[in-house]
């Protein structure tokens, strides 16, 4: 995903050397949205990996502790990884998102969502 907004902004350049990228052959319309669509799909695999494992053993933790401090520092890696996922994914997808709506025509915007998109990418795996 991160790798089609990268070939947006250099959509020109592939063409003159001939390389053929997604832009290249299919225009930056519809790169935009295949970026958009694998966005929403690693935004809704971050986050639903950290959901299948923290809500179950969270539930579980919280019924089997008499303490809520002990069950809340047992979960917390599990939330923090939640949290971390939901903003990472959530970061990039809003970003490509601003790319889709200019189907792909602002390259600035586009070279700005993939610095930007780094830092998802970072919480997500953080």
């Amino acid at each position: 995903c991160r790798e089609i907004l990268m070939d947006i902004t250099d959509c020109e350049g592939d063409a003159k050397a001939g390389i053929q990228t997604l832009p290249v052959k299919y225009g930056k319309e519809m790169a935009s949205t295949v970026a958009m669509g694998w966005s929403i799909v690693a935004c809704i695999s971050a986050c639903g990996e950290s959901l299948v494992k923290w809500v179950p053993m969270g539930i579980s933790r919280l019924m089997s502790m008499s303490s809520g401090a002990d069950a809340m520092s047992a979960t917390f890696p599990a939330a923090r990884k939640l949290v971390l996922s939901t903003l990472g994914g959530g970061l990039f997808a809003q970003k490509t998102y601003q790319v889709w709506r200019t189907k792909g025509g602002d390259v600035v915007l586009a070279e700005k969502a993939v610095r930007d998109g780094l830092l998802g990418v970072l919480l997500v795996l953080a």
